[in-house]
């Protein structure tokens, strides 16, 4: 069976099919937003430097769903998650903590070693 990543539910928590249908109405408006923002940026480097990775835009629906089940994950309350006046803010941030993710993997997989202050 070959379904959808927009269709394949694997991406959020458990506890989001228990929350009730505004707030996966809303988490689901979350993630189209965050693509919207996705899109219209120019990726980092880091991302786009294997070849697998060439073709940006069709990898920023799956980067959304990772991005937003991260921010809903680490949300202190239910009002900061549906805060849409800092959605951009909170995208920014965690894009930021997987861009240097993903230089510590290279680094490593490259066996570059990371400058002290990394360590």
């Amino acid at each position: 069976m070959n379904t959808s990543t927009h269709d394949d539910v694997r991406y959020f928590d458990v506890s989001w099919l228990q929350i009730g249908q505004d707030l996966r109405t809303q988490r689901w408006k979350n993630v189209v937003n965050i693509d919207r923002m996705l899109c219209n940026h120019h990726p980092h480097e880091v991302l786009t430097h294997v070849e697998q990775n060439a073709n940006w835009y069709a990898k920023t629906f799956t980067l959304a769903l990772k991005v937003e089940r991260i921010i809903f994950q680490t949300a202190t309350s239910r009002e900061s998650y549906l805060d849409e006046h800092t959605l951009r803010a909170r995208v920014a941030q965690v894009s930021h903590r997987l861009i240097d993710l993903r230089k510590r993997k290279n680094m490593v997989k490259f066996g570059i070693r990371l400058p002290h202050r990394m360590q």
